[in-house]
């Protein structure tokens, strides 16, 4: 097989929910990554979830790969979270559905990456948003549940 020596370019994929009792099967998310390759196997660059069932905003990506394993982690400016119903919300949207304050958008939790190349075009893997605490500011914080899935992409020719 061959192997892979830069990931510079643009990649599409998709990603995917694991099922939970939160949150029942939700349709796969497209995504856009544009890297640049580093030293060392190391990369940065950004991410653009599909607009209808992801992440609104531009996110950023910083990672490592050594052919064929490869992990990055992606933040998002804003937090977003899928209701039950299918939507889409900012953090600060649902917890004042719920009835709390949150008087400002907070930044998306990191998402960690990990996977391999089946080849040089192609990769696929899981992710995971770790279970934890969210700081909303002003010493106050809520507990938010693991959340994890499925991946794959794709080298695009252009």
């Amino acid at each position: 097989m061959n192997t892979l020596k830069k990931v510079t370019g643009i990649w599409r994929g998709t990603y995917a929910y694991d099922p939970s009792e939160l949150m029942p099967q939700r349709a796969p998310v497209a995504f856009t990554l544009t890297l640049k390759q580093g030293w060392f196997g190391r990369f940065t660059g950004s991410v653009t979830d599909d607009a209808t069932n992801g992440m609104p905003g531009v996110g950023a990506v910083v990672g490592y790969f050594s052919f064929p394993r490869l992990e990055f982690t992606k933040r998002m400016p804003v937090f977003y979270v899928a209701t039950p119903d299918g939507r889409t919300i900012t953090l600060r949207e649902y917890l004042s559905e719920q009835g709390q304050s949150c008087d400002h958008d907070v930044p998306h939790s990191p998402v960690f990456y990990q996977g391999e190349f089946s080849s040089p075009q192609r990769a696929h893997g899981t992710w995971i948003i770790r279970a934890g605490p969210v700081s909303l500011g002003g010493g106050t914080a809520i507990q938010l549940p693991e959340t994890r899935g499925v991946w794959n992409m794709e080298k695009s020719p252009r």
